[in-house]
């Protein structure tokens, strides 16, 4: 197995020591906190990968510091090669929407159980075995002593009326 340098716990400590402000100055150039926090995992393995170069003593934050701005250079020029990349604005306004949807996740989650509630008994129980025991169409024809083509009507209707009963609950916040 191979051994650790005898200096890990030292850069280990300093490494720990240093991730808040590493990850402050990379979001500062970055600007997006999931990238951010790619680009500090890939700091983290280059300061490790490269611990040999560090000499104890010496001022570990402006190294590890170099290492964190050239894995953001790197980042962008990463970025720049993909195909679609959106301005902050764009990411800004999805941002916004990301959390509204969220926020009504819960909502409509309840208004669908209230609903099935409603449903009809057997379309309930074709909803059941199609999406939560995953069976096939024909399956559920078979349990259910129909034809695929009547099960997937059924299922069709289910599916429809459904929709429509979580758009007319009250208690669901509409986002626009």
């Amino acid at each position: 197995m191979h051994e650790p340098p005898p200096k890990s716990d030292e850069l280990v400590a300093l490494m720990t020591q240093f991730q808040g402000r590493l990850y402050a100055y990379i979001l500062s150039l970055i600007g997006d906190p999931n990238a951010a926090n790619d680009v500090l995992q890939e700091t983290n393995i280059v300061l490790w990968r490269e611990s040999d170069q560090f000499v104890p003593g010496t001022n570990f934050k402006a190294w590890a510091f170099r290492v964190a701005h050239f894995q953001c250079m790197a980042y962008r020029q990463r970025r720049l090669r993909d195909k679609v990349t959106f301005s902050d604005e764009v990411v800004a306004i999805l941002a916004v929407e990301a959390r509204q949807i969220d926020e009504t996740y819960e909502e409509r989650a309840d208004a669908l159980a209230r609903c099935l509630e409603k449903i009809h008994a057997r379309s309930r129980e074709a909803l059941r075995l199609r999406y939560a025991e995953e069976l096939a169409v024909k399956d559920v024809a078979a349990k259910m002593n129909r034809t695929a083509n009547a099960v997937s009507q059924l299922l069709f209707r289910a599916r429809q009326w459904l929709i429509e009963c979580v758009k007319h609950d009250d208690q669901v916040q509409v986002v626009r």
